[in-house]
């Protein structure tokens, strides 16, 4: 039985697959969707803006906004008299609080930044030279936003 199901050729049935043209044929039958070129839409009419992918790049433009927060703790002096393992802790915990004062969209944006560093993100430079075990905890706090707001959602119910 298998062997007749598998003997024949697998067939998609698309639903303008007349209007496809042979060199989009492999990605028809691949079952990509392409939108067509410019050129094929009829006269007077725009193609449809992509709403999805707008969607996660406005996070991380968000997060730029806090940039100069986040920077201001990290290069702050410290205080008269405090040892530095004390100041840089005190820095970690206020970045932490920063961290937890952003919705969560923002810090999942932040998250990406601060994880996949790119050479022009000052901010992203900055966090650099914190220390590779305080950096791991502010970047596992961030990446863990997502499971704190469920958890405080559920208990607060």
């Amino acid at each position: 039985m298998s062997q007749t199901i598998f003997a024949q050729p697998h067939q998609m049935s698309w639903p303008d697959a007349s209007r496809v043209s042979n060199s989009e044929q492999p990605a028809a039958a691949a079952g990509i969707h392409q939108a067509p070129a410019p050129t094929r839409l009829a006269t007077g009419t725009m193609p449809m803006p992509r709403i999805g992918a707008a969607t996660m790049h406005t996070s991380a433009i968000v997060a730029c906004s806090y940039d100069a927060q986040l920077a201001a703790i990290i290069d702050a002096d410290l205080l008269p008299g405090e040892p530095a393992f004390v100041g840089f802790a005190r820095k970690e915990r206020e970045l932490g609080e920063t961290f937890a004062a952003l919705p969560i969209m923002d810090q999942r944006a932040l998250h990406t930044r601060l994880s996949n560093p790119r050479a022009s993100d000052a901010l992203a430079a900055k966090f650099g030279r914190l220390t590779t075990d305080r950096r791991a905890r502010l970047i596992a706090f961030l990446g863990d936003a997502r499971r704190r707001a469920a958890h405080s959602k559920h208990t607060t119910k």
